[in-house]
């Protein structure tokens, strides 16, 4: 499985919230914009001291106040994220004697995947969304689909070097991937005829031990030393 490179990090960083005297919209009354503001605020402190579950279930009632908000959505979704690398990475030993409930690894990826797709949608005139998407596309293993992600918000940012940067990872990473599941027969001279030097092609193996193409043992054998065998 290839993982998310460090180049990635920038997806997961928390937004802070704005204050009430910064939303010039004013789409909601003060009162329930406060609730959203400190629901918000609390979520983004369990999320900077890794309490991922209390920071999902604190943006999860902000979303009910105030649905469809792009920082809300995003630093869930980056929590998602953070809660299933966590349990891929757990080793066996700790998931034996410390076994841990509620959703597994590839749910949390999905919950992610989905909150990313919505920003991207309602907001994608900026890197981030796109870049949270592809990390959530990466930890399901849906590496092409990633690669388009980060490449849209190219078109969005053609300049922007994070989503290069993590572009040109992902491409090393699934190709170094791709060569460790298929690796390479290097050729030795034991798979060499030492008639010809190429590839052996029907190989023979003489009562001396040497081993030739079928083709060339045939014709060796008409003169020279090979006649005898």
């Amino acid at each position: 499985m290839v993982t998310p490179s460090a180049s990635f990090s920038a997806a997961l960083v928390v937004e802070d919230f704005p204050s009430l005297e910064s939303d010039d919209k004013m789409e909601m009354p003060p009162d329930k914009y406060r609730e959203v503001f400190d629901l918000a605020q609390c979520g983004a402190r369990a999320f900077r001291e890794r309490r991922f579950d209390e920071a999902i279930s604190f943006y999860s009632k902000a979303h009910n106040l105030r649905s469809g908000d792009p920082i809300i959505l995003s630093n869930r979704s980056s929590a998602f994220c953070l809660i299933s690398q966590v349990l891929r990475e757990r080793s066996a030993a700790d998931s034996e004697y410390q076994p841990l409930n509620g959703l597994d690894p590839t749910t949390h990826a999905e919950l992610a995947l989905k909150d990313a797709e919505k920003v991207v949608i309602t907001h994608g005139n900026s890197p981030r969304p796109y870049l949270l998407k592809a990390y959530t596309l990466i930890l399901l293993e849906r590496y092409q689909e990633a690669r388009e992600s980060l490449l849209a918000g190219l078109q969005v940012d053609p300049l922007s070097h994070i989503l290069q940067t993590c572009l040109s990872d992902l491409d090393r990473n699934t190709n170094a991937a791709a060569g460790a599941r298929c690796p390479r027969l290097d050729r030795t001279d034991d798979f060499e005829c030492t008639l010809c030097f190429k590839l052996l092609f029907k190989p023979v193996t003489t009562p001396c031990g040497h081993t030739f193409c079928r083709s060339c043992l045939h014709q060796a054998m008409d003169h020279g030393e090979l006649s005898k065998y």
